[in-house]
């Protein structure tokens, strides 16, 4: 199973382009905060950056209504994919490819807590509602990425 699940804070503003066939492709990075305990008793965070991808309605949502800070759930697959550059060296990019991305209500709550509900128009997922998040979603293709 491939399943990802994230909730944190847009490090930039997403950016839109299209590929060549006209599909709407956004990328943002999220900021994900995490805690642990050092031997000696001490709390420390980190924060994982976290590079998403969305397509088709769901890159364009993303790119209107999206910025920099934005609070987000995203939910979508682990992926890795290779390019070539323009002096001929192969890249690789791993990335979440979106199937959902969603904003919690109450921009003020911790990861951990559990979110006021307000279910967004046409939230339904296999018959069951959606009702955790105000939400955006697509499906995605794989279409090559234009960055």
């Amino acid at each position: 199973m491939n399943s990802v699940q994230l909730i944190g804070n847009l490090a930039r503003d997403p950016q839109l382009r299209a590929t060549k066939t006209g599909r709407a492709v956004a990328s943002f990075t999220v900021a994900v905060n995490r805690s642990y305990t050092t031997p000696q008793g001490e709390q420390k965070e980190l924060t994982d950056w976290i590079n998403v991808v969305a397509w088709g309605n769901l890159a364009e949502a993303v790119g209107s209504q999206l910025k920099k800070g934005s609070r987000v759930f995203v939910e979508g697959r682990y992926s890795t994919r290779s390019y070539d550059t323009s002096d001929g060296q192969k890249r690789y990019v791993t990335e979440v490819t979106a199937n959902i991305v969603a904003l919690p209500l109450g921009a003020g709550m911790h990861a951990s807590a559990a979110p006021a509900v307000q279910p967004f128009a046409g939230s339904e997922t296999n018959g069951q509602q959606k009702s955790d998040f105000n939400q955006f979603g697509d499906s995605h293709n794989d279409e090559e990425i234009p960055f």
